[in-house]
């Protein structure tokens, strides 16, 4: 498995996993990703003497998130639930989430990212109100997604 690391004062780079002493000086925020967890018809993983993925290419390809770390917190794993529901969504969406940590989706972008689960599908990555109902991440979902949108601010300050 490649992994990224994504922080807010460098550019992403590779690390050997979550033993890298990269991860622990990343201050947060960070997010940690598995790059060749993409499902494409290559199944083929980046090319380690590349360099890594860009930010937004992090974003926009459905890579897997394994863990998040916010700024001055420790890191935290992504549940299962969480990851797949990220990576099940499109670019579009991912962004604008990670524009809007609180944006809603109707339920048709809502049965995209839970691959088609229920409109009442019970989950800690999810809530919903209103009549039709309307979505927002909530969780573990919700902290990578205001992650990511941190990180993107501040590469976006720096550029």
């Amino acid at each position: 498995m490649t992994f990224v690391l994504l922080t807010a004062g460098d550019h992403p780079l590779f690390v050997d996993g979550t033993d890298d002493p990269n991860l622990a000086e990343a201050a947060g925020p960070a997010v940690l990703i598995a790059v060749d967890s993409a499902a494409d018809d290559s199944n083929s993983g980046p090319d380690i003497g590349t360099e890594a993925p860009s930010l937004n290419a992090c974003i926009d390809a459905p890579y897997r998130p394994l863990a998040y770390r916010e700024s001055g917190a420790d890191w935290s794993d992504i549940d299962f639930e969480a990851a797949d529901h990220w990576v099940q969504m499109g670019p579009e969406l991912r962004r604008r989430l990670v524009e809007d940590h609180l944006a809603t989706l109707a339920v048709g972008e809502f049965k995209v990212a839970t691959n088609n689960g229920s409109a009442s599908i019970i989950t800690n990555n999810w809530v919903y109100s209103g009549s039709p109902r309307t979505y927002r991440a909530a969780g573990r979902l919700r902290e990578l997604i205001t992650v990511l949108g941190e990180l993107t601010r501040k590469a976006d300050q720096r550029a």
